[in-house]
């Protein structure tokens, strides 16, 4: 399993990039409900769809011989055996494959989210004592989530997103939230596939209202970018501008992660071809994703 990608571009000169959200922001800025938790170790897919990890806090998983999923805390220090068995890999129809699951690991809350293929209904593992304890929630009923995608804000705050494969690079998104720490969770209606309905590489919230999706690079919209100010409900595309050079590559954001307002966006770089990862760069944020600039380090 690729553990995280180093960037191996260096470039010149650094440039401020603005992000260009296609509308105003009013109002304060929510930061929901519930104490605030430490930073997790966040997973999710890249540019050809294999799980990698977004922001490594230095927690992981692994599989043992008989597919129990090994939760390991603190690089090593200490490790868990979840009350869950996935297949390793991915299958589409299977809805137990590890490289299906979503994961978000910390060592104030660890949540797994499975199912949603072969008449097995999404659900998701918690922790809030690093193993000690788990429970089992259900999330919906319906048969969806070929991939899934899940994190935390706070003790309280959670968000999840379940993404259905249609075939031929195009992908539909289904957002859920919960506000009890992942004992129930509500879809959030909105316009997210109306938007853009392709592959998801990676989705994180800075707080209850500001969240953002992003997508395997394409030709005409990269990096490929939607965020949405109301929680989910409405979704627009966000325009950011890199430094001249960045065109010749394929532009593929994973999951951005936030400590406050401070958030940091990782932006894989790939060359003729999905597999052909050359480096990641970084967006950096101190206003909870208004706006983002290049991060030449």
């Amino acid at each position: 399993m690729q553990k995280g990608l180093s960037l191996k571009i260096h470039w010149m000169a650094a440039v401020v990039l603005i992000a260009f959200a296609g509308m105003f922001i009013t109002g304060g800025t929510s930061e929901g409900s519930g104490s605030t938790i430490k930073p997790g170790t966040v997973y999710t897919r890249n540019s050809a769809g294999e799980q990698v990890i977004a922001y490594d806090a230095g927690h992981s998983y692994a599989l043992d011989k008989e597919g129990r999923v090994i939760i390991s805390y603190n690089n090593g220090k200490s490790k868990v055996k979840a009350p869950l068995a996935l297949n390793s890999g991915y299958a589409e129809e299977s809805g137990m494959t590890a490289d299906g699951a979503g994961f978000f690991i910390s060592t104030d809350k660890t949540a797994i989210v499975y199912g949603g293929s072969g008449a097995i209904p999404v659900q998701v593992l918690i922790t809030n004592d690093q193993g000690k304890t788990w429970n089992t929630y259900p999330v919906t009923r319906e048969i969806t989530g070929t991939t899934k995608n899940v994190g935390f804000i706070t003790q309280n705050d959670g968000w999840m997103v379940l993404n259905s494969f249609k075939g031929m690079g195009s992908e539909d998104h289904y957002i859920y939230k919960t506000r009890d720490g992942g004992k129930t969770w509500s879809e959030v209606k909105g316009n997210a596939n109306e938007v853009y309905a392709r592959v998801l590489t990676g989705a994180g919230f800075a707080n209850d209202k500001i969240g953002f999706m992003g997508f395997r690079y394409e030709t005409d919209f990269q990096p490929a970018i939607c965020w949405t100010q109301d929680g989910g409900k409405s979704w627009t595309k966000l325009h950011i501008k890199l430094p001249a050079g960045f065109e010749d590559y394929g532009l593929t954001p994973l999951s951005p992660v936030f400590k406050g307002a401070k958030g940091k966006f990782p932006i894989q770089l790939s060359k003729d071809g999905a597999s052909n990862v050359v480096g990641t760069i970084y967006l950096t944020s101190n206003d909870y994703g208004k706006t983002w600039r290049y991060d030449k380090k």
